[in-house]
């Protein structure tokens, strides 16, 4: 019986990952860059799935706007802070907020790969986090040491796994889920971070994925428990 009981949830897991399908991305190629352009903020997304609500891609007041901005990318400056806590406290971070539309939930599968840019005196470290409240953050993995590359070409970042995260997982449409990406080590106050297009083209080039269900009616859950009994 206990076998079976893990085949099952085996099965209905390989599912949901099937069935996962970008919630949310961003396309870059529209941003000209230029004197102090360094991106809308809030940048709204291109693509968003039906019955998901998000919002667009915000700075954090500490991440600077002066100077010349890239095209293709979306991003800023100033961040010299030498630690992960001192980048915190000074509000060096991205964040960006994805939430179930009423009447459904929402498990997150992956921050699907994308690319970083920074020039030479630009940060080097940054660490993905999320919230379910908004005040309180936890880490999603380890730090990320960004690349060496400071062309346009940038430096691709793997995916990142979301899908053994429980606290991420089945999430209500009361529930608003805030991504935030902290990013420290600059040795300048021009230096810049980006999330990048590195062939500047037309296309997703930074997103999250998932799914998203109906909540059940109530009949319709009693049914799916018998019909998961009659498996077992």
């Amino acid at each position: 019986m206990k076998k079976q009981i893990l085949a099952v949830g085996a099965l209905l897991a390989t599912t949901c990952l099937i069935n996962a399908a970008v919630l949310v991305g961003w396309d870059f190629d529209p941003l000209a860059g230029g004197g102090n352009d360094f991106g809308p903020s809030p940048y709204s997304p291109t693509t968003v799935a039906s019955n998901v609500i998000t919002g667009g891609l915000v700075r954090g007041s500490g991440v600077g706007t002066a100077g010349q901005g890239a095209g293709n990318a979306w991003g800023g400056n100033a961040f010299i802070s030498g630690t992960f806590e001192d980048a915190v406290t000074g509000n060096k971070f991205a964040t960006f907020t994805v939430q179930a539309s009423p009447g459904y939930t929402l498990s997150f599968t992956s921050i699907d790969a994308y690319n970083v840019r920074r020039s030479n005196t630009g940060p080097t470290t940054g660490q993905w986090q999320y919230s379910l409240d908004g005040i309180n953050f936890v880490n999603i993995g380890s730090e990320i040491t960004w690349g060496a590359t400071t062309t346009s070409a940038g430096n691709t970042q793997s995916a990142i796994d979301l899908s053994s995260i429980t606290a991420l997982q089945n999430l209500s449409d009361s529930t608003v889920v805030t991504f935030r990406v902290v990013t420290w080590g600059g040795s300048g106050a021009t230096g810049t971070w980006y999330l990048n297009d590195p062939n500047g083209s037309p296309g997703i080039d930074f997103s999250v994925s998932g799914t998203i269900s109906p909540v059940p009616e109530p009949a319709s859950a009693v049914m799916l428990a018998g019909g998961v009994g009659m498996i077992l």
